[in-house]
């Protein structure tokens, strides 16, 4: 989606005009290509969040995360500590911490798309804009989704010299440093360079164990792009990026025990969750958060201190990733009429993590994660536009993804750990293969003067091939299998380094059971599509109606298992949505009020619950049957004074269960979906005004709220009830001023980030014996100064 608007004369509205401009007050036209073609916003029959490089400098936005407070509808969060974000739009989302686990909603850079939501972590530099598209979009974009689909878009080399330095200084001792520059190096060959890195000396999160501190970071990125004119016909963009992590990993907060904890630890001989540095003088506290002073700066971590009273394993919470990859985009104008256009892609992601995802210094659940994805893409497509009443788009697209994992865990402390029930360590390994093959068509055609039919469709074909297992390590759980009376298929006790995932169904009257690793695969077909009917009431109003549908393939578990039940794969979900919305610019183009309403009628989403084994009810992945989400939004931008400009955003959420009965035979219907407030709104005010010859300010500030939400959809067995399990609300306030020369040189700022100093929780779980919460950060401050060259 392009937006036509100067990088360093825009204020913080999402189109809006300079107060060196038009002596008048209409906004800006906006220009995007979200159908793949340029067209004015307004005029585009699809809800769409757009945020611009500079509007998310203004607003603070630094990663992804940042991005979604200031876009209702669209909750991101982690389901642990894991470096698996959890894209959810308007209440659809994938609640699954797996590497391997695809998304509900599709992610794309520069239109190549990352298959899994972990690669998205660090492309958010030198960004043009983010675009987020609500709703299923099969027809016009490459990977399967029921959400919508989420666009970062570089910065493209430009044809006269430019360059930039952008530096930041901040408390907790953060500085971020972003530089470009970019011109043509001939008459046919254009570059762009840039780079960032943000370094963070000090953390902002503190063990009550040790003196220890989390929140470091150490984060470097790169991007070259050139762009060639191979003719007067033919143009190519090569794209190559890098980046690595080096940072501190998040710490979990400790809010409250779970019932397995009160149930389990009073019994003698087993191990106790009880810590008096978790809990100081608070045994069995019903909240522990609310008796430590200020937010997520608490934690229990377990620390690598040499302090002979830690736990062995010294699990600090640390990153060591790096991603890169390339692309080349090819677009051929056969003829006035047609273009082709050829998108190839290669991503390659790795990571070595460690985790502590009970969030105290015990060994209730801590992980080193081992991660591997490399992914290859390519789309062809034609565009057809005889500047007539009709146009289309028809493509093919073609990946295939790898994804490797190992995961090494530590649940000694736990209440069926430890002790005399069972087990320290496993290790969690499995290898996942992804072939997608897709065919699409989307047209328009204007019948009229004042109506267009959109008509779109897409067939998929993807093929998932998984084996994997979970793994004894010292030989604990070998142990305790023997104590339950198995062996293995020759009647021989199971060993140290063991697969131990086994085939509860095979076990004989011997007790003699099949573990072999577990392999499977899916293949799944799917035919979706969208039909819609956009009227122009008039040059100034859109209204818009439209019925789509998509799809998400099925998968697998890559968590921890100890019976093939829970390997078994869930099934694909579907969605049918229905949309009806309206664009208007009122006041003589001084405001543009943008609505929508929808409903989704929800089939086989995907959710974690129980399933039966040979050791009672375990987790896995499943689906429920039938689920709808209702809902509406709105968005409103208003310049009611030169300089002077408004905007409010809001979205409501109506979600619902209609058909789901859990594990344990309890009907579910009625709740509300996780991961899914009833209401998020955000906005900002922003005015600008001279200061003195060839020099103005800008100051801003602003919001965002959004309700509580349940992160769960039904009780986690015996270990935690639904209704505790919800975030509360929270409203946080943000705040800039700017001073700049109106010729776009320079300027300088002072920013500050959670204002109020609030605590608030970004989500929430829990990990054998603990809930746990993942926190926003505190009050954030600092300076800016920004330097171009052009």
């Amino acid at each position: 989606m392009n937006i036509a608007i100067k990088p360093m004369a825009a204020a913080v509205a999402l189109v809006i005009s300079t107060s060196g401009m038009a002596n008048d007050l209409a906004l800006e036209e906006v220009v995007v290509t979200a159908q793949k073609r340029e067209q004015n916003l307004n005029d585009v029959g699809i809800s769409i969040s757009a945020i611009t490089g500079g509007q998310m400098k203004e607003l603070g936005i630094s990663d992804a995360t940042e991005m979604a407070e200031f876009t209702p509808g669209l909750v991101l969060t982690e389901t642990q500590p894991s470096g698996v974000p959890i894209y959810t739009i308007r209440g659809v989302g994938f609640d699954d911490y797996s590497v391997g686990s695809s998304s509900t909603v599709g992610v794309y850079v520069d239109e190549v798309a990352l298959p899994y939501p972990t690669m998205t972590r660090g492309v958010m530099f030198d960004v043009a804009r983010v675009e987020v598209l609500k709703g299923p979009q099969g027809t016009l974009y490459g990977r399967n989704s029921t959400g919508g689909a989420i666009n970062f878009i570089s910065n493209k080399p430009s044809d006269e010299f430019e360059a930039s330095i952008s530096l930041d200084v901040g408390n907790y001792e953060y500085y971020k440093a972003d530089t470009y520059i970019s011109g043509a190096l001939s008459d046919t060959v254009r570059g762009r360079i840039a780079l960032t890195t943000t370094q963070q000396g000090e953390g902002w999160q503190e063990s009550i164990t040790t003196n220890d501190k989390l929140g470091e970071k150490d984060e470097v990125a790169g991007r070259v792009l050139l762009q060639w004119d191979a003719s007067d016909t033919v143009d190519l963009t090569f794209n190559l990026h890098a980046n690595t992590d080096q940072s501190d990993g998040p710490a979990a907060e400790v809010i409250r025990e779970t019932n397995f904890a009160f149930a389990v630890n009073p019994q003698p001989g087993l191990a106790t969750t009880f810590d008096p540095f978790l809990y100081p003088g608070l045994v069995g506290a019903e909240n522990v958060s609310e008796d430590f002073a200020g937010f997520a700066d608490t934690l229990a971590f377990r620390s690598n201190s040499e302090d002979p009273g830690q736990a062995d394993w010294g699990l600090r919470p640390e990153n060591d990733n790096k991603g890169y990859g390339g692309s080349v985009t090819l677009n051929w104008a056969l003829n006035d009429t047609y273009e082709l256009v050829s998108i190839t892609g290669y991503d390659s992601f790795e990571r070595e993590e460690t985790q502590d995802w009970d969030g105290s210094s015990l060994g209730l659940w801590d992980n080193t994660m081992e991660s591997e994805i490399e992914g290859f893409s390519q789309e062809v497509r034609v565009n057809y536009d005889a500047s007539g009443d009709l146009t289309w788009i028809a493509g093919l697209y073609y990946s295939t993804d790898t994804v490797e994992e190992n995961m090494l865990g530590d649940v000694s402390s736990a209440g069926f750990g430890g002790g005399a029930l069972g087990f320290n360590d496993f290790r969690v390994a499995y290898e996942q293969d992804t072939d997608t093959l897709g065919a699409y068509g989307h047209a328009e055609w204007m019948m009229s003067d004042s109506f267009r039919l959109i008509v779109g469709g897409r067939y998929t074909d993807e093929q998932r091939d998984w084996e994997g297992c979970t793994y004894d390590v010292n030989g604990d759980i070998a142990v305790l299998y023997s104590l339950q009376g198995l062996s293995n298929a020759e009647g021989e006790p199971f060993g140290a380094g063991e697969c131990l995932t086994i085939d509860g169904s095979s076990i004989n009257e011997l007790g003699q059971v099949d573990n072999p690793i577990f392999e499977d695969d899916i293949s799944t077909q799917n035919v979706s599509g969208k039909i819609g009917l956009d009227y122009f009431a008039s040059d100034d109003v859109l209204v818009y109606g439209s019925v789509s549908s998509g799809f998400k393939s099925g998968g697998f578990n890559g968590a921890p298992a100890n019976d093939w039940q829970q390997l078994q794969p869930y099934d694909e979900e579907t969605m049918l949505a229905y949309e009806l919305g309206v664009k208007a610019t009122l006041l003589d183009g001084a405001m543009q009020l943008n609505g929508a309403a929808f409903f989704y009628d929800y089939e086989d989403k995907q959710v974690l619950d129980v399933v039966e084994t040979a050791f009672g009810p375990l987790g896995k992945l499943t689906n429920v049957p039938e689920s709808e989400i209702a809902g509406f939004e709105l968005e409103v931008q208003w310049r009611p004074a030169l300089g002077l400009d408004l905007v409010l955003s809001a979205t409501y959420l109506d979600s619902e269960v209609k058909e789901y009965t859990d594990f344990y035979g309890e009907s579910l219907k009625g709740r509300d979906l996780a991961q899914t407030p009833e209401l998020q709104y955000s906005g900002y005010a922003a005015y600008e005004f001279p200061v003195s010859d060839g020099l103005s300010m800008r100051a801003m500030v602003n919001f965002n709220y959004s309700d509580g939400y349940y992160t769960i959809l039904g009780d986690g067995g015996n270990t935690v009830n639904y209704e505790d399990m919800q975030v509360d609300d929270w409203f946080i306030t943000n705040g800039r001023i700017t001073l700049f020369s109106e010729d776009g040189q320079w300027e300088a700022s002072l920013w500050g980030k959670n204002l109020a100093d609030e605590y608030y929780q970004q989500s929430l779980n829990y990990s054998n014996d603990v809930v746990f919460a993942m926190t926003g950060m505190g009050r954030t401050y600092g300076v800016n100064f920004t330097y171009n060259w052009n």
